[in-house]
């Protein structure tokens, strides 16, 4: 009887081992930074953060998103690569003194400046007080957005949208700060969407 119970411990222990997840420790950063469980490790294992170092960069730097994850309990775990409806912008978001600046390109409609210049590349801007992080983070399009870990130059921001998913976003502290300043240099409210080639509001009726 005895025999047969160490055996029975034995065996469990076996299976245990068989089963035993993913040994992510053995990972490099940028493998883990390609899976959404590999971010989840990066996550609980990551340095403390220090929020004013990235409070400093923010003043010279973009908010510069460029993957995400998002769990659905219909789907299971996407990422930006999946067709699906529910997709995110990747936009980056310059911050200013005052305001945030989420830069985006537009090259369905057609929009001009007052000039009848086309434009694609613009921006929305909101006014802001307080930390540069929180006001990106609130803008971002998710509620309840939070950074959750710094990897070398990569932030982990983790949010929920209004059906309960998960998203994961990645996003690098980038150095092209003029350059998107100069790219993106039209607020989408002074611009004029143009229908078949003439104003808005020369083609709608009143």
């Amino acid at each position: 009887m005895k025999k047969m119970l160490l055996l029975l411990v034995a065996l469990v222990a076996f299976a245990a081992c068989d089963d035993d997840p993913i040994d992510y420790s053995t990972w490099s950063n940028e493998e883990l930074l390609a899976t959404p469980g590999g971010v989840d490790y990066l996550i609980r294992t990551a340095a403390p953060i220090d929020y004013a170092a990235i409070e400093e960069e923010l003043k010279t730097k973009v908010f510069d998103p460029y993957y995400f994850f998002v769990y659905s309990s219909c789907d299971g775990w996407l990422d930006s690569q999946d067709k699906w409806d529910g997709g995110v912008n990747l936009n980056p978001f310059v911050v200013l003194d005052d305001v945030v600046r989420d830069c985006f390109r537009e090259d369905v409609y057609d929009y001009r400046t007052s000039e009848g210049e086309r434009v694609e590349y613009m921006y929305f801007e909101y006014p802001y007080t307080g930390d540069r992080l929180a006001a990106v983070l609130k803008y971002r399009g998710h509620e309840r957005a939070n950074l959750k870990a710094r990897i070398e130059n990569t932030l982990i921001v983790e949010s929920y949208d209004e059906y309960g998913r998960r998203w994961l976003d990645l996003v690098r502290l980038t150095d092209n700060r003029e350059e998107y300043l100069n790219t993106y240099r039209h607020n989408f409210y002074d611009l004029i969407l143009y229908l078949g080639g003439k104003p808005y509001y020369e083609v709608l009726p009143n």
